[in-house]
């Protein structure tokens, strides 16, 4: 009788603690999570937030400054993150305390979620805390296209590097109905037809005008925008913003206007 209640005990204790595992990383992807704590201080007004995909493979964010992304390993309560790479804007006054964030998520060994608060660990010591948040609806996760059709993207960095503001601002736009997406390259009109399944994305069959525009780098920035477009295969939105990925690498930044500006 008492091997037997040992065994029953065992079983249940191993179940809650697999329940809690697994509530623990479903919490995880399903939250935005915004930077509250840092190396033990409390932060306010950051922009510094992190997001992870539904299966856990992949991350992305805001460093307070930039856009940050890559990959990431969660196993029973373990978190390591590789192959980080990010935007290159510059913003005064806020540099430094990016810089410390970035540090802090390469450290990163451990994880835990307690009353909705997700705490990063190196070693034995917090290093970040963050307060989560539902995902917004409208999060390439979601799988519709819906909302992604709704704004017109203007370009804002290719490959990382900001793209300067011209009279002929590169830009895309998304017809869900038609599966066609089109826009400007910042010198030449072009279109395409595009899938979209949950957050992955893929364009297909380009075609663009064939003007020459030798002011302003406009070249320069048309052929980064339409290489990236042939290397696309996921996409996220985040507030106001796209990012289109090529795995782990976010290939173009957008920021979301009404359309029709």
């Amino acid at each position: 009788m008492k091997q037997l209640f040992t065994l029953v005990f065992g079983l249940v204790l191993t179940f809650s603690l697999v329940s809690s595992a697994s509530a623990q990383t479903d919490a995880l992807s399903a939250n935005h999570w915004s930077l509250v704590e840092m190396n033990g201080e409390a932060v306010a007004n950051s922009r510094a937030s992190v997001e992870f995909s539904t299966d856990r493979k992949n991350v992305s964010g805001n460093a307070g400054c930039n856009r940050f992304f890559g990959g990431v390993r969660v196993s029973r309560g373990t978190m390591r993150f590789s192959g980080l790479g990010s935007t290159r804007m510059f913003c005064d006054g806020a540099m430094e305390a990016e810089t410390a964030f970035l540090d802090a998520v390469k450290s990163v060994t451990r994880y835990r979620i307690s009353d909705n608060v997700l705490t990063l660990i190196a070693g034995r010591t917090a290093v970040l805390k963050f307060a989560g948040s539902p995902k917004p609806e409208e999060a390439g996760e979601s799988g519709s296209s819906a909302s992604i059709s709704e704004r017109k993207w203007v370009l804002e960095t290719a490959g990382g590097d900001p793209v300067a503001s011209t009279d002929g601002s590169a830009f895309i736009t998304f017809d869900a109905d038609e599966k066609r997406a089109g826009g400007n390259t910042g010198c030449n009109v072009f279109g395409s037809s595009f899938t979209i399944a949950g957050g992955k994305i893929t364009f297909s069959n380009p075609v663009s005008t064939m003007r020459a525009c030798i002011e302003d780098g406009r070249m320069k920035v048309e052929r980064s925008f339409m290489d990236a477009l042939q290397k696309v295969d996921r996409y996220e939105i985040n507030g106001d913003r796209l990012t289109l990925f090529g795995g782990n690498t976010a290939l173009l930044e957008f920021v979301g206007i009404e359309k029709g500006n």
